[in-house]
C-alpha cells in the first residue's frame, strides 16, 4: 500500500492557465468585449472612441459586428446618437 504522506490533493476546480502561442489580434477581442460591457448602456460614439482608444470608423465597425453577431444594438437619436445592446442575457447566461 502507497503512502499519501506528503502529496498534495490536486484541486477539483483550477483556472486555466496560458500553454501555447500567442494568438494575433488579441486586443480586437478585448476591445469586441470592453464594448459589448460598456454597451449596457445608452453611450455615444464618442464616448465609445475614447473608452477604447480607437477610431470613430472604428467603432461603427464593430457596431455592424456586433449585428451581425446577432446583437440587438439599439440607437437612440437626440443631439447626439447613441447606442445600447438590449439582449446581452440572451449570450452571457449566469447559470
Amino acid at each position: 500500500m502507497k503512502s499519501t504522506h506528503g502529496i498534495i490533493p490536486r484541486p477539483l476546480i483550477r483556472k486555466r492557465e496560458f500553454t501555447g502561442k500567442p494568438i494575433d489580434n488579441t486586443r480586437r477581442v478585448e476591445r469586441v468585449l470592453k464594448l459589448i460591457v460598456l454597451l449596457n448602456d445608452f453611450t455615444t460614439i464618442k464616448e465609445i472612441k475614447n473608452h477604447l482608444g480607437i477610431h470613430e470608423k472604428s467603432v461603427q465597425r464593430y457596431l455592424n459586428l456586433l449585428v451581425q453577431l446577432g446583437f440587438d444594438v439599439e440607437v437612440k437619436f437626440g443631439k447626439y446618437y447613441s447606442y445600447r445592446i438590449t439582449n446581452t442575457k440572451d449570450f452571457f447566461k449566469v447559470a
